[in-house]
Formats: structure tokens, sequence, C-alpha cells
């Protein structure tokens, strides 16, 4: 009788462990769960958490822009907001270097997403 409470046991913790290792598969990242959490990391310190521009932290030229605004976005279009983040402009340095084409492209996805 032990032995046999002693293979139940086993087989339980085996089915256990099969159960809770297909429960921890990494979900794959929609474009813009993915261009958000670059945003965060690497916009927001300067645009905000939200994208409206307006931070606290000193130097700047020129405030950063608020990138909900539908007439920055009327005025740059897709191809302006992904050379912008490529080159840089005033202040704002160049990432086109540091970053993946995709993640380039995850990120623009990410501020178009922001117009209001």
């Amino acid at each position: 009788m032990p032995a046999r409470v002693l293979r139940l046991c086993v087989w339980s913790l085996v089915l256990l462990c099969a159960v809770l290792a297909a429960g921890c598969r990494h979900k794959k990242k929609t474009p813009l769960e993915h261009g958000r959490g670059i945003f965060l990391r690497t916009c927001a310190g300067c645009h905000g958490a939200d994208g409206r521009g307006g931070t606290a932290r000193t130097g700047f030229t020129i405030p950063p822009k608020d990138l909900t605004d539908p007439e920055l976005h009327a005025r740059l279009g897709h191809d302006g907001i992904k050379h912008t983040i490529e080159v840089g402009n005033g202040d704002m340095p160049a990432f086109g270097a540091l970053m993946a084409p995709e993640d380039i492209d995850a990120l623009v996805a990410y501020v178009e997403s922001l117009k209001r």
C-alpha cells in the first residue's frame, strides 16, 4: 500500500508541474504593447507617461512635444514621426542607431495611438 501511495504522489506532482509549466508560456506582445513598453522606458522621461509633454525636466530649449496633439500628427504623419525618432530633432536625440527597425515601427504605432 505505501508504494501505491508514493506512486500516486509522484504522478500527482508530475501532473501539477506539467499544468504549471503550460500556464507559464510567455505571451507574445502586440506591436502596441511592445511600443508602449519602449515608450515608457525611452520617451516618457521627457514626453511624460501619457505623452502630453510639458515635463518638469529642465534644460530644454523647446519643451517636449505633446504627442497627443492631433495637429502634430497631421503635420508629421507616419513617416515624419518615424523620421523624428530615427534622426532626432532639436533637443530630442536620435534613436535610429540605438533601436531595431521593428522596435521603431512599434514605437511609431504607439505614438500614433496617443493622438486625441
